[in-house]
């Protein structure tokens, strides 16, 4: 598997040689003290999760009274690989993980008694991949409880759904890609242009179940109000995890590429335009941006050959922008296609179902890429890319151990 990350400005070496920085997200925090405080009364006021007043003559605690709710923990959990089942979950109202364990009740059980049927049923896994597999199953039967607050990205949209666990966890078999379910009601979403960087570095965590520190979620809660234009400047940070199971390969190279989409979602509409002739470039074909003006629906042309005379002719729409194109900019798109032209409309704010539905029943061959899509086939054909290209989307190689 080839794992692409975005290029840093800030490189770090060991003994001359370049490495890359790994570090696990916090999972447990210490609680912050301060130093008691001496009131004119003689008394000792402990700050924290309680305040305490203490008798100095009689040596005791005379008051104490609790000063802040005790919060649930909030849980990010992963919808399969690449997100392929956020869809299925917001309309289903439903979380859910993957492991088979035989349909056994393991809510009822305790995590040894997971462990072993767990081992029973994957005996030729190794250590690291059980413990793994135990412990993020064990956090779903256990850990996570009705009423806690739970997120799940959905890359298809660069939406973080927030909702809150409205019921146990039962085992099920009607649901794709799922063998253990727990209903959600979602209430809210935050796009991920709108997060700071510190709170995508600690979203892009490799594992498929973990807690979200308050800060980040304060951070969620902040985008989840504010106006869906609104975004952060975008800012380069190496965050990667290391481990050895085929799951975090997965977990890693997923959080590339967001990296890589937040970089492409900040770019200007002219270098989006060249960017989307350089992937053509890279595949095969001649390619090149039309010129700035009423441009009829054509931002980019390609052709098998230099001249543009070969058939199948390439016309290609670029719309940069968050918000998703409709069905009607698609009629418009393919109202001006000739019956041998081959269409292609990259949307980086994605399309509306009814858009989809729109170049489904067309006549004309017509492909669509949102961010997502096209972010993925630009790291496939990286390698054939030209240096203009790279220049305006540069990316480098990690490699994993195999």
């Amino acid at each position: 598997m080839k794992l692409f990350f975005l290029a840093m400005s800030v490189s770090l070496s060991i003994g001359g040689k370049p490495c890359v920085s790994r570090f696990r997200p916090k999972i447990w925090q210490l609680e912050k003290t301060e130093t008691p405080k001496t009131s004119k009364s003689k008394k000792k006021i402990y700050h924290g999760k309680y305040n305490c007043s203490f008798n100095k003559k009689r040596n005791n605690i005379v008051h104490c009274e609790i000063t802040t709710e005790a919060k649930m923990t909030a849980w990010m959990i992963r919808a399969g690989r690449a997100g392929v089942y956020a869809p299925d979950w917001l309309e289903q109202n439903v979380i859910g993980i993957g492991w088979d364990l035989n349909g056994t009740d393991i809510a009822s059980m305790s995590q040894n008694e997971i462990r072993a049927v767990y081992e029973s049923l994957h005996p030729d896994e190794n250590r690291a991949k059980i413990g793994s597999a135990v412990g993020q199953i064990t956090r779903f039967a256990h850990d996570m409880t009705t009423g806690s607050v739970i997120v799940m990205y959905a890359p298809q949209t660069r939406r973080y759904h927030i909702g809150h666990i409205t019921g146990e966890c039962v085992a099920v078999t009607s649901i794709e890609g799922m063998t253990y379910c727990r209903t959600v009601t979602w209430e809210s979403e935050a796009t991920r242009d709108s997060l700071s960087a510190a709170s995508k570095n600690s979203l892009g965590s490799i594992s498929t179940i973990f807690s979200i520190s308050d800060e980040v979620m304060a951070d969620l809660e902040r985008a989840a109000t504010s106006p869906s234009g609104q975004s952060r400047p975008v800012t380069a940070e190496d965050e990667t995890d290391s481990g050895n199971d085929e799951e975090e390969r997965f977990a890693t190279y997923d959080d590339g590429i967001e990296r890589i989409k937040d970089r492409v979602a900040a770019l200007d509409w002219d270098d989006m335009e060249q960017l989307v002739a350089g992937l053509l470039r890279a595949m095969g074909y001649h390619a090149y941006v039309t010129p700035t003006g009423a441009d009829g629906g054509r931002d980019v042309v390609a052709s098998p050959d230099a001249l543009g005379l070969e058939s199948p002719r390439i016309i290609v729409e670029v719309k940069h922008r968050q918000d998703a194109m409709g069905a009607p900019a698609i009629r418009s798109f393919l109202g001006g296609l000739r019956s041998s032209d081959r269409g292609l409309y990259v949307s980086t704010g994605g399309f509306t179902r009814e858009a989809r539905y729109e170049a489904d029943r067309s006549n004309i061959p017509i492909r669509m890429l949102d961010l997502d899509g096209f972010v993925r086939l630009y790291v496939e054909v990286y390698d054939h890319t030209d240096e203009n290209t790279r220049a305006i989307l540069p990316l480098v190689r990690i490699y994993w151990p195999a």
